[in-house]
């Protein structure tokens, strides 16, 4: 069988080849410049990172008769002759992992090279050694014959005994960049005249997490049917989701979209999407955005505390998921508990007001409601006051129009049910806490929402008086809610006993069957009034 896998086709044969452990290549290059040999060497990181390979071109250097700043020259006779010599001991302690296998090696130890200036045993995946192996091996590792040399290597490094790694270097060995994955496979498609492109390179990238035999694997297996292989390609054969589908996600947690998830996280389940590397790349998408919170630069209404509770909750679901029936049903409940139709936060133009107009605000939960929003109000007392310095001051706060009150209060007993006041009661709670000002709160804080309509709510205050400096703003009160819950809603504020007299008007009207219809609302008059522009703090005029 001639053809090889392009993984091992494209095995690194010298230290320069071996890509994106720079680090570790250095300190072994330098213990051969400078003669330093180690008895014993344990190589630890993920699979696929070039451990074995990197084992391979130490033991052919160290014995090279002609090595290059600590290269070997892959030319002379012991460079040559390295693949067949009986110097070089590969072992897979998987499958050979018993005291038997060791006490073997230790028996063959003793004899001296037949060709090599070492001797080297290469152990591969060495935390599969039964105890009674370890114990076997520990004093041969520690005073070993000077001809020998040990490496190890594993990627369960917690599984090895640390009476073992007491007695050998350890080297680290890292994932992998995407960045390096992209570029050696680049190289590698344009030298086999695979014709791919840099989308579907990058969602490889992605996949392998790290490994470069996984993704030449998987360019490998991807180039046998002789086509392009376009980012779509990729994605259909490994199960994935693109990156824009999982910015599209993100987009409609923030914009309470509760069908887009549930219709993610269908596709992605019925389309047997590798679970874990789904999450991995929600939590890149999560990362990026809370990042561009951090720089100023994110157009939604996610808050940076919010994002990083979901990417930990995201991370936790990757451990536990081995475990778990159905990950993606937790996976959703997870990305459901963002979003709510009414606390939704506020908008990113919002939170980039100056810091001395901002107040933060404890909520029910013990939590900091940061940047929110600001409720510009003029109390009667403010009226009063402005009244003895401007002889207009009627025409910027008119008396309160009962009419209107009136019709309002019909209106939202048009459409009313008992969902829409209990939705409305809790979000009122919440909202009337960002007011600004201690007077604002001192106006709003013994309120509550009697009435709720789609459309329409109705305040309930304790006296006339406060029902009516309510209504003096209530057009900015509801500017301020509609920047809350992302919905217009039409309000008006009435006194107990005005409320006691409404309801009992709708008892009578009950009783004798008469049915509420939508009547429409008077015209504002043709007049000028200034009022707080609720965001940024300073005068607007609004006709």
């Amino acid at each position: 069988m001639n053809y090889k896998v392009l993984y091992r086709k494209y095995r690194p044969s010298t230290f320069n080849d071996v890509v994106g452990q720079n680090r570790t290549i250095e300190l072994l290059k330098d213990s051969i410049i400078n003669n330093k040999i180690s008895h014993a060497y344990i190589f630890t990181g993920p699979r696929g990172t070039g451990k074995t390979s990197t084992a391979k071109i130490f033991a052919k250097a160290i014995n090279c008769l002609d090595p290059v700043d600590g290269e070997p020259c892959n030319k002379c006779e012991n460079c040559l002759n390295f693949g067949q010599s009986s110097d070089i001991y590969e072992i897979d302690a998987a499958s050979n992992n018993g005291v038997d296998q060791v006490r073997e090696i230790i028996d063959n130890i003793k004899l001296t090279p037949a060709n090599f200036k070492y001797k080297v045993y290469i152990i591969d995946e060495v935390h599969m050694l039964s105890t009674s192996a370890f114990n076997a091996l520990l004093l041969t590792l520690e005073e070993p014959p000077s001809h020998v040399v040990f490496i190890l290597a594993t990627t369960d490094i917690e599984d090895v005994p640390i009476t073992v790694l007491s007695r050998c270097q350890r080297l680290d060995f890292q994932k992998i960049s995407n960045k390096d994955i992209v570029d050696n496979m680049r190289k590698i498609a344009k030298e086999e005249t695979i014709d791919i492109d840099d989308d579907a390179l990058t969602e490889i990238a992605d996949f392998a997490d790290g490994g470069m035999r996984d993704a030449l694997s998987i360019l490998d297996q991807l180039s046998k049917n002789k086509v392009k292989i376009t980012q779509e390609v990729v994605l259909d054969s490994l199960g994935l989701i693109s990156n824009k589908e999982i910015d599209d996600l993100i987009a409609a947690i923030d914009n309470n979209n509760v069908d887009k998830v549930l219709s993610f996280i269908d596709f992605a389940q019925s389309h047997s999407t590798d679970f874990k590397t789904l999450c991995k790349k929600l939590i890149r998408a999560i990362e990026k955005a809370a990042v561009d919170i951090k720089l100023n630069n994110y157009k939604g209404t996610l808050e940076y505390a919010t994002l990083k509770e979901m990417a930990f909750e995201i991370s936790s679901l990757i451990y536990k998921c081995n475990v778990n029936i159905d990950p993606y049903t937790n996976l959703e409940l997870i990305l459901l508990g963002y979003i709510d139709k009414f606390t939704k936060n506020i908008s990113r133009e919002m939170k980039t007001a100056e810091k001395s107009d901002v107040q933060e605000i404890a909520n029910s939960s013990g939590k900091s409601l940061e940047n929110d929003v600001k409720i510009a109000t003029k109390t009667k007392e403010a009226a009063d006051d402005a009244q003895k310095n401007d002889s207009n001051t009627e025409k910027y706060f008119p008396k309160v129009n009962t009419e209107l009150c009136a019709i309002r209060v019909n209106n939202c007993f048009v459409n009313a049910n008992k969902t829409f006041l209990i939705d409305a009661k809790e979000v009122w709670e919440k909202f009337i806490k960002l007011a600004k000002m201690k007077k604002e709160r001192a106006l709003l804080i013994d309120t509550t929402i009697v009435l709720a309509s789609d459309t329409n709510w109705v305040i309930k205050a304790d006296i006339d008086a406060t029902a009516d400096n309510i209504n003096d703003i209530i057009t900015n009160i509801e500017d301020a809610l509609e920047s809350y819950v992302n919905q217009k809603y039409k309000l008006t504020a009435v006194s107990e006993e005005a409320w006691e007299k409404y309801m009992q008007e709708y008892k009578d009207n009950l009783a004798k069957n008469i049915k509420y219809e939508m009547k429409e609302e008077p015209k504002a008059a043709d007049s000028k009034k200034i009022v707080e522009d609720i965001f940024l703090n300073s005068k607007i005029e609004v006709k």
